[in-house]
């Protein structure tokens, strides 16, 4: 019996009948079987489509309909529209309007003439005013030359005695020499006539007003419905287009 401490096996103590594998001879490995590939695919033949079939040929060819058999359909009748209802009045609802606004008739004074216009009025204030301011102003300059007292007392004379005379024109005649030019007329807005002396004068002293405020006063008849300055309205007076006279271009001086 071996040794208990001894690593060594000893062969008595081998199993009977086991015979140890020698170890010269290593084991075999096992062969694996042989590959055989699938059989390869083969698709299924494609079906064929039903060869084309005509469809049979009509029997009999085409009749048309005989002329004048087709009876058209009865026309409908229509009920008589109902009797048109009078307009309704003036200025109600639903009363027809115009297709575009009137313009207002031209203004007219009391004599049927109508009234002057504002570039009339400043053609025939430009001769009565402005022209005859130069003159005076040529006249008394050469004057103040000789004398200073002179040239400033003919200077106011004839500034007062050139507005009393345009007063005087405008209160008889209603014609002075601008608006002779200009044919304009000035008349009284209340009687269709001349003004008389007294208010023309007096008329013409109003003009002040409308020249302390800047000259607008002169300006009025642009927008004014009377086409009035406020020396007009001060005296109640309107200026006509006189050009329907034959004589409105001729003045008298007296």
């Amino acid at each position: 019996m071996s040794d208990q401490n001894s690593t060594t096996p000893d062969p008595s103590d081998a199993v009977p009948g086991y015979q140890p594998p020698s170890a010269s001879e290593p084991a075999a490995p096992a062969t694996p079987p042989a590959y055989t590939p699938p059989p390869a695919f083969t698709p299924p033949p494609a079906a064929e489509p039903p060869a084309y079939t005509p469809p049979p040929a009509p029997t009999g060819g085409y009749e048309p309909p005989a002329a004048g058999g087709y009876a058209p359909p009865p026309t409908p009748g229509y009920p008589e529209p109902p009797a048109a209802f009078p307009p309704p009045p003036p200025g109600q609802f639903g009363a027809p309007q115009p297709p575009y606004p009137v313009a207002p008739a031209a203004a007219t004074s009391v004599t049927g003439a109508p009234l002057a216009d504002w570039p009339k009025r400043a053609l025939g204030g430009l001769i009565d005013y402005v022209a005859a301011g130069v003159v005076i102003g040529i006249v008394t300059g050469i004057l103040t030359n000789i004398s200073y007292w002179l040239g400033t007392t003919v200077q106011w004379v004839l500034i007062l005695g050139w507005y009393a005379y345009l007063g005087y024109k405008s209160g008889t005649t209603g014609v002075t020499f601008g608006r002779s030019l200009a044919k304009t007329k000035l008349i009284s807005a209340e009687t269709g006539q001349p003004i008389g002396v007294t208010n023309g004068i007096v008329r013409q002293l109003a003009h002040i007003v409308d020249t302390i405020i800047c000259y607008i006063g002169w300006l009025f008849p642009l927008w004014d419905a009377q086409k009035q300055t406020l020396a007009d309205k001060i005296m109640k007076t309107v200026v006509i287009d006189n050009s329907a006279d034959p004589n409105a271009s001729t003045y008298n001086w007296g």
